[in-house]
């Protein structure tokens, strides 16, 4: 966005020099892009009078002019077709350089064209920068003084302009006076005697007849609107001031009441349109949603179809205008408008968006509007808009209309000094926030000494939460004024009490980076399908059902997902990790109830499905091991499980984890978790021929059992650990989930970890033993372990062993 330096200081006595200010707006939020020098080339411009002027005698497109400049007279060859004797012109003597509007700079010499002397240049438009246009040298109507400085005839001021980058959350800065009121609030919090000067409408009175009927249809899309009519206006160029302003940030002028609404627009950010009163049927304004295929032409001429999606504003008869994107050609004001209806007005963003991105129609208001302008500024932005109208084309301001959604209101937010130092890891004084706030027009409803209530100004669209408002502290106060921390530390926040839907996400993030697929089946099947897995639970069946296949509640999350695999595997994707979120249903003593479930599904390749690792096929280790890291990312460490044999007629072997306090006999399918594989007469019946490992896990239980979590931070150790590994013979019917927890139980803190790294039964062992291998790992935070203290600490270990589960070493002996 182009900001101008002289504009910004109409409402703002800026205390320091263009340097500085450009490193305030970036301080601010406002990153300034760019610099520009305008006007400069109108130090050496001066007004001169052609007192003769005849043709180049070697050229037929050239003349030769003798032009006045007060002090003398100077030979300029010039290539106009307007000029002529007796015109006051704008001249640049040789010796000086001009600056174009795209930056490039050339130094006017003297020299011979087509030989004839040329001391000068007499300029275009376009070649000071006060317009476009190239078809002519500038004719000065007036009576300036010969030899006098241009600047001061055409009311120039050397200016600058600033190219800010905005982000579109930054909707209250798309002008400039919002520009201001960022350096207003910079410049008080550095003890700067500055004023902040917004123009008065208090001159602002209705005294003509004309009127108007404004109807909103569609009040979700238009939730505020404002317009009034002014009478006997005097359409024509606009002042020099006017136009000035206008032409520093690249605006073309077009007439003095268009002007006026770009002028507002781009000093208050408020959208305006004028409309040509008398074009208005039956002066009725309507605010509603285009009929499909209604057409509308542009005010440049463009025609395009509406869709009924999109906001328009229309008399009895016709489309007026696209609301908040571009005008009609049928109401547009022109040199024959006597009477205009100016409207001002709060659109929905969505709605503006979709209208402009759709007919491929961008304007510097439906730039703004799609991003949210200030609806409590609108009234304002009307009455500045109709005082400037009566100076620069006269009439009389008639009664306005106004409608207003008591919806539109500013928020309030509950802002704590504590929780700003907190984040900001600096304690800034309670009276220097406040006073930034004030800066900012942040009003304080009420202050306790720790918290405050805060009425967020409409302009501010972009603070809505606590942590808005402490950014627009810091912006405020200043990145580089929060000194650096001699030393950095970080901690981890743990949620200690996640949501369902947290741990949910948690879960499928956690299984998708190990290579499972997330899948989604409906929950509605039919009964002949459930056949394969039997269930004990009543199944939920619909009264109306869609279809005979849709008919009843899942009772189970199996079949659906062995149907998936199935699909898969008619389609040779052989290797499958796939896993299940949702819901099981059944009914019990005539009440229906539902369950949460997750379930896990594997077949073929487990990992290294590729030529630079190891191929191992999913067998009931490695799910195991998938199930283990759900448990230790989730679970406390000290929770028990009973574990039982699987003994279910889907599954040909497995285990079922049971949590020991939770009471059993109070829950309907009360195990946490089951694991296994399932049996071949299930996937015969479905036509599956390889084996299909599965985890099936009740959420419900586990969710409760998740918050019981307590997270404890410790620092890296500085000693290191102690491994020792030992390889026993048990009877197979020992579970290694007892053997640990025994160990845990006789062993001291120096015991950190345990782990089984192999599992053997074969034939160089009896039928009823099984080989383990298990690591332990000592360690002591306060010091290096002696061998002597491990070793010991081994041989309780393994007689306490030996004592509760009969065990022996497979190899060697311990002593």
């Amino acid at each position: 966005m182009k900001v101008s330096f002289n504009w910004l200081n109409k409402y703002l006595n800026i205390p320091v020099n263009i340097n500085l200010t450009s490193d305030a707006l970036t301080s601010v939020g406002l990153e300034v892009e760019g610099l520009d020098e305008l006007y400069s080339a109108f130090d050496h411009l001066i007004i001169g009078k052609i007192i003769d002027c005849y043709e180049h005698p070697n050229a037929d497109r050239l003349k030769i002019t003798q032009v006045d400049i007060g002090t003398e007279t100077k030979q300029i060859v010039c290539g106009a077709n307007n000029v002529k004797k007796d015109q006051l012109v704008v001249v640049v003597l040789a010796g000086n350089e001009l600056k174009t509007k795209t930056g490039e700079i050339f130094k006017i010499k003297k020299s011979k064209i087509r030989g004839e002397i040329s001391e000068g240049m007499i300029c275009a438009e376009d070649e000071i920068g006060l317009g476009d246009s190239h078809d002519g040298i500038i004719e000065i109507i007036g009576s300036p003084e010969v030899g006098s400085y241009a600047a001061e005839f055409f009311n120039i001021k050397k200016d600058y302009i600033f190219e800010i980058g905005l982000t579109p959350n930054r909707t209250d800065a798309f002008s400039h006076i919002g520009v201001c009121k960022d350096l207003y609030a910079y410049f008080q919090h550095r003890n700067f005697n500055t004023k902040l000067l917004i123009p008065s409408v208090e001159e602002y009175c209705v005294n003509g007849k004309l009127n108007m009927n404004v109807h909103i249809e569609s009040k979700d899309l238009c939730q505020k609107y404002l317009g009034l009519c002014i009478e006997n206006v005097h359409i024509s160029d606009s002042p020099k001031w006017l136009k000035n302003h206008l032409l520093s940030i690249g605006l073309k002028p077009v007439n003095n009441v268009v002007d006026v609404t770009n002028f507002v627009l781009h000093e208050t950010g408020n959208p305006l349109h004028a409309f040509d009163y008398d074009m208005i049927t039956n002066k009725n304004i309507i605010v509603r949603q285009a009929n499909k295929g209604e057409e509308f032409k542009t005010l440049d001429s463009k025609l395009i179809k509406l869709e009924s999606s999109d906001l328009v504003i229309a008399d009895t008869n016709k489309v007026l205008c696209l609301a908040g994107v571009i005008g009609g050609h049928n109401s547009g004001v022109t040199t024959s408008t006597t009477n205009i209806f100016l409207e001002s007005a709060y659109f929905s963003p969505e709605s503006i968006r979709k209208s402009s991105k759709k007919h491929a129609i961008s304007s510097d208001s439906s730039y703004r509007f799609e991003r949210g302008v200030d609806f409590g500024n609108c009234e304002y932005a009307l009455k500045r808009a109709a005082l400037l109208i009566l100076e620069v084309a006269g009439g009389n301001i008639c009664q306005e209309s106004i409608f207003s959604d008591s919806n539109l209101k500013s928020k309030e937010i509950t802002f704590s000094f504590e929780s700003c130092n907190r984040i900001l890891g600096y304690t800034i004084s309670q009276e220097i926030i406040e006073a930034i706030l004030n800066s900012l027009d942040f009003k304080i409803l009420s202050n306790d000494g720790l918290k405050c209530k805060l009425s967020i100004p409409t302009f501010r669209a972009d603070v809505c939460r606590e942590i808005d408002v402490i950014e627009e502290i810091l912006r405020i106060y200043g990145y580089d004024n929060i000194p650096s921390a001699q030393a950095i530390s970080f901690c981890p926040i743990i949620d200690d009490k996640l949501s369902k839907t947290a741990i949910k996400n948690k879960l499928s993030k956690l299984l998708s980076t190990d290579g499972f697929y997330e899948i989604k089946n409906n929950s509605l099947t039919k009964q002949s399908k459930l056949f394969p897995i039997d269930s004990q639970l009543d199944e939920v069946k619909l009264l109306n059902p869609l279809s005979q296949d849709l008919s009843i509640m899942r009772t189970n999350m199996f079949y659906s997902g062995l149907q998936t695999l199935k699909y898969n595997l008619n389609r040779q994707i052989n290797n499958l990790k796939l896993f299940e979120l949702g819901k099981i249903y059944y009914a019990l003593d005539g009440k229906y109830f539902e369950q949460e479930k997750l379930t896990i599904f594997s077949c073929g390749i487990f990992k290294g499905d590729n030529w630079s690792d190891t191929s191992k096929p999913t067998n009931f280790y490695l799910m195991k091991g998938v199930l283990n890291k759900l448990i230790d990312y989730f679970l406390p460490k000290n929770i028990e499980f009973k574990i039982e044999d699987l003994q279910k007629n889907y599954s040909d072997s497995g285990l079922l984890y049971f949590e020991k306090s939770v009471d059993n006999n109070k829950i309907i399918n009360k195990s946490i978790f089951e694991i296994g594989v399932f049996s071949k007469s299930v996937l015969n019946k479905l036509g599956i021929k390889k084996p299909i490992f599965f985890i099936d896990i009740n959420l419900d239980l586990f969710f409760k059992i998740v918050n019981k979590k307590n997270v404890k931070h410790s620092p890296v150790p500085k000693f290191p650990f102690v491994k020792r590994d030992l390889s026993i013979l048990v009877n197979h019917s020992t579970s290694y989930i007892d053997l640990e927890s025994a160990i845990f139980n006789i062993s001291s803190d120096i015991l950190k970890n345990v782990l089984l790294f192999d599992v053997y039964q074969g034939d160089k062992l009896d039928k009823n033993q099984k080989s383990l291998a298990i690591s332990f790992f000592f360690q002591d935070n306060s010091r290096t372990l002696l061998d002597s203290e491990v070793d010991k600490e081994i041989l309780k270990i393994y007689k306490y062993l030996v004592k509760k589960y009969n065990i022996s070493l497979r190899d060697g002996t311990l002593q």
